[in-house]
Order: structure tokens, then sequence, then C-alpha cells
């Protein structure tokens, strides 16, 4: 619960998550936030601007990458992508197009605020590796075939995805949550 009761955040740099926390993100303070409405968000948000041929969340993506990394690193790569519960999954291409480095430099506040509260590690070689071999995997299984240049991928992963949709993905990320923390 939020003590401060006193300052009431603008709703132009605040959101409310589905269990009425609010996070202003001018100031951030994730202290409380619950991990479920973290899940919630992360499982309502697709991957890939929505292009799949099935529906596929950011949260079941971020289970997923929690598989692919040595099990020490398992948690951070869990919440690695936990900035898109506020701003949405954006393309790589949009980034790069808006100002990787300007965005990135607004945003890492509230990922600090998230890390402090959730406790995770951010910015790992090892779960930007995994985070590659999951997108090279999700590009095999998940999107139609475009002509790009995709070299700077690594092979995907064996497995082939087979999307659950958002509710389950909801259990997938809290149930993996429980088991790493």
């Amino acid at each position: 619960m939020q003590l401060d009761l006193l300052t009431k955040p603008s709703g132009r740099t605040a959101i409310v998550t589905a269990s009425g926390f609010t996070l202003d993100l001018a100031n951030p303070d994730a202290t409380g936030l619950p991990v479920a409405d973290v899940a919630r968000a992360l499982s309502y948000q697709p991957r890939w601007c929505g292009a799949t041929k099935s529906f596929y969340s950011v949260a079941e993506h971020s289970v997923m990458v929690s598989r692919l990394v040595p099990e020490e690193f398992a948690y951070d790569a869990l919440w690695h992508d936990c900035i898109e519960f506020v701003t949405g999954d954006w393309p790589s291409p949009l980034k790069i197009f808006l100002g990787r480095n300007e965005i990135n430099a607004k945003l890492e506040p509230i990922e600090a605020a998230l890390g402090r509260r959730f406790g995770f590690r951010s910015h790992l070689p090892e779960v930007k590796q995994a985070d590659l071999v999951a997108m090279a995997t999700e590009l095999r299984d998940l999107l139609p075939p475009a002509w790009m240049d995709w070299g700077h991928l690594p092979p995907p992963h064996p497995a082939k995805i087979w999307p659950v949709g958002p509710e389950r993905a909801y259990a997938l990320f809290l149930e993996r949550h429980e088991e790493l923390k």
C-alpha cells in the first residue's frame, strides 16, 4: 500500500496498475507494486507489434528467455523486459528511429525502481544472448516470412513456440516468478 496520501501524482505522469497501485513515472517508486500487476500487463502486451500469427505476449517471451539462460540468470531474464509493463513492447526499429539512448535515459529511473522492488539485475550479456535466441525462435515460429536481413541473430532454439494466450501467459509468469524468487 502506498503511504503518501497527501500528495497526488499527476494523471499526466502517473499510471494506475491492475490493483490500483499508482506509479509516478516522474518520481518512480515501485515499493509495494504487486508482481501480479506487472505479470498482468506483460501478459496482455503483444510482441512484434501484434504481427504474430497468434497472440504472443511479452510475459510468455520473458518466461521463455528465463528458461534459455543458465539458472543463475533465470530470475534476471524473467524480468528483462519488465519496463514494457509501462511502455508496451516498442520494436527495436522504432527505438532506433526515435533515439534509443534518449529513450533509455528516460526509462532508466523507472527500470531502476522496478529493479529495487523485485531484485533483478539489468542488462546482463547472458540475458541479452538468450533474448536474441528467443527473437530468432519467434521469427521462425510466429511471424510471416519477411525480406529482411536478420544476420545479427543467433540460430533459433530447436523447440517450437506454441502461444498460450494472455491468461495462461499471466499464470506462467507468476509460476516462474514463484519458482525463481
